[in-house]
C-alpha cells in the first residue's frame, strides 16, 4: 500500500513538472503564412487602351444596359452609385457588376435599378447625382485602370461616358 502511495506521488511530482516546463517554454508558434506583396507600381493602362463605356436606358428607366467596348483587361468591376426614391424614401443607393472577361473585349449587361424578392420588384426612381465606378483588372488581379463616369438617368437614350477628371 505504502508503494502506491510512493509511485502515485512520483507520477503526479512528473506530471506537475511537465506542465510547469510546459507552460514556461511553450511549443512554437506555427509560423504564420507570408503574404505575397503586391508590385509596388503595376503597370497602368496607357490613355490610348482606354475603354469606351455607355449607358443604354429602357424607356422606362428602370433597367441599365452597361455597355463597354475596347476592353484591354482579364477582369472588369463595375459600381453605379446614385441617391434615390426607393419606397417614398430618399436614400443613396445603387448597383454592380463583375466580369471575367476571358479573352473578349467587350461587355455587355442589362442591369435592373432597383432590387426583385420572389418576383416583386421594387424600382428606384428620381436617381440623382449618379456615377459608374469602373475598374478593370489584369491576370493577377491588379488594378490596372480606375475612372468614375457621372452620369443622368435619361429614359429610352443611350448616354456615352466621359471619365470625371
Amino acid at each position: 500500500m505504502k508503494t502506491q502511495f510512493i509511485v502515485v506521488g512520483v507520477l503526479l511530482v512528473l506530471i506537475a513538472g511537465g506542465i510547469f516546463v510546459g507552460t514556461r517554454h511553450p511549443a512554437s508558434a506555427p509560423t504564420a503564412p507570408t503574404p505575397t506583396l503586391a508590385p509596388s507600381q503595376v503597370a497602368q493602362l496607357p490613355p490610348n487602351q482606354a475603354p469606351a463605356a455607355s449607358l443604354t436606358f429602357s424607356s422606362d428607366g428602370h433597367y441599365v444596359t452597361v455597355n463597354i467596348t475596347k476592353i484591354h483587361a482579364a477582369k472588369l468591376e463595375y459600381n453605379i452609385v446614385y441617391d434615390a426614391t426607393v419606397k417614398n424614401n430618399q436614400i443613396n443607393t445603387g448597383v454592380s457588376g463583375s466580369s471575367s472577361l476571358g479573352g473578349n473585349d467587350t461587355y455587355s449587361y442589362k442591369q435592373l435599378l432597383g432590387s426583385e424578392s420572389s418576383g416583386h420588384f421594387t424600382y428606384h426612381t428620381n436617381i440623382q447625382n449618379a456615377t459608374m465606378e469602373l475598374t478593370l483588372r489584369n491576370d493577377a488581379g491588379y488594378s490596372i485602370y480606375t475612372a468614375t463616369y457621372p452620369f443622368t438617368v435619361t429614359p429610352g437614350k443611350t448616354v456615352s461616358l466621359t471619365p470625371q477628371q
